[in-house]
C-alpha cells in the first residue's frame, strides 16, 4: 500500500515553495520517475499530498490535468502536455510561479520520509 507524508498546513501554491510542494506530489504520485510524464496518478493521493484546491485549480481552471478513468471510488488523472510544461518550466525558476528543482527534491523528501509538520498516510490498493 502506498504511505506518504501529507503536510499538515499547504502553503500558497503560487509561492515557490507552494508550486515546489505540487510538482513534489505528481513525482511521488507517478512512482517516483526521473522526469515527471503523463502516467496516471490517483486523485486521492494528490488530493492529501496537495489540497483540494489546488487539484480544482490544476484540473478545472488551468486545465494542467486532465481525468482519465475512474477505479472503484478513485479517479485518476494524468497531467497535460500543458501541464508538464507548467511543471518543468517552474522547477527550472521559470514560469508564472518559479521554484527550483532543489526545493522540489526537499518537499519530495519530506513527503516520502515524513518531517516536522506531516502525518503518514497509508492509502489502499485500487479495486
Amino acid at each position: 500500500m502506498p504511505t506518504f507524508f501529507a503536510p499538515e498546513a499547504y502553503e500558497n501554491p503560487l509561492t515557490p515553495g507552494g508550486r515546489a510542494r505540487t510538482i513534489a506530489a505528481f513525482y511521488l504520485a507517478q512512482g517516483e520517475p526521473p522526469e515527471l510524464s503523463n502516467a496516471e496518478m490517483r486523485r486521492d493521493v494528490l488530493t492529501a499530498l496537495m489540497s483540494p484546491s489546488a487539484i480544482g485549480y490544476w484540473l478545472n481552471q488551468q486545465q494542467w490535468l486532465e481525468w482519465v478513468r475512474t477505479v472503484g471510488r478513485v479517479q485518476i488523472l494524468r497531467l497535460t502536455d500543458d501541464g508538464l510544461r507548467t511543471c518543468s518550466n517552474s522547477a527550472a525558476g521559470g514560469s508564472g510561479t518559479p521554484t527550483s528543482r532543489e526545493l522540489v527534491d526537499e518537499k519530495r523528501r519530506l513527503m516520502r520520509e515524513g518531517g516536522r509538520g506531516h502525518t503518514e498516510r497509508i492509502f489502499p490498493p485500487l479495486a
